[in-house]
């Protein structure tokens, strides 16, 4: 049981957000926010990095916090499993999410009650006491987040939503959920998960060929 939460978050920091997956996830969120158009300003791509950076850290450490009762049993040398900081802890997620909120309400405040509101479903999800009992649906519900996140930062009133923007949102969807089936035993040894999977993998092969027209079609004309 560590007693400093400096050190504590350090050894978080390099096991839980500085990895792989989670470094991989930014870009990919970036990419599909800026596929149908890229940001005219530097200031407002660094503002849209920083924003789903600091989404992607905050629904992090919230999701763990949330399995923390579970995890201390299945995976007990976690960070926060082995920690006495978790209550500093819970004031970072806290932190971080009031960050979030700022951005947006300094770059787009429609978007900020967006914000709120998918923070509220989401802390009514995490008290849920079924999301254990019923994994095939409780990850669909989990991994919905990311898709929000890239509509947070890419639609507003001067680029509202698509066909290409939205065919872009239903491809990370899918593409994260497959995501989840392979990266997870237990969900790849369900038979049911993997034959979604499947199902998943045809409809964002045909989304992504629908994409493909459609900005060849754009670039062409």
């Amino acid at each position: 049981m560590s007693t400093s939460f400096p050190e504590d978050l350090k050894a978080y920091l390099s096991s839980r957000w500085l990895t792989g997956p989670i470094l991989l996830l930014i870009p990919l969120l970036l990419f599909a926010a800026w596929i149908p158009s890229l940001p005219t300003r530097w200031a407002d791509a660094c503002t849209q990095t920083l924003l789903v950076a600091n989404l992607v850290a905050m629904f992090r450490l919230w999701d763990d916090l949330s399995d923390l009762a579970v995890d201390r049993t299945t995976h007990p040398n976690r960070v926060l499993c082995r920690s006495s900081n978790e209550r500093s802890f819970r004031w970072t997620c806290r932190v971080l999410g009031m960050t979030a909120l700022s951005l947006l309400l300094l770059t787009n405040p429609m978007n900020a009650i967006g914000f709120t509101i998918l923070t509220i479903i989401f802390a009514s999800y995490y008290r849920l006491p079924w999301r254990s009992s019923w994994p095939r649906l409780s990850y669909h519900l989990l991994i919905i987040k990311y898709p929000c996140f890239v509509a947070l930062i890419s639609i507003s009133a001067d680029q509202p939503i698509s066909t290409l923007r939205l065919m872009l949102i239903i491809v990370t969807y899918l593409s994260l959920c497959i995501y989840e089936v392979v990266h997870d035993p237990q969900l790849r040894a369900d038979f049911w998960c993997r034959l979604i999977a499947a199902i998943e993998f045809v409809s964002a092969a045909i989304a992504v060929t629908c994409i493909t027209v459609t900005l060849l079609t754009t670039t062409l004309t």
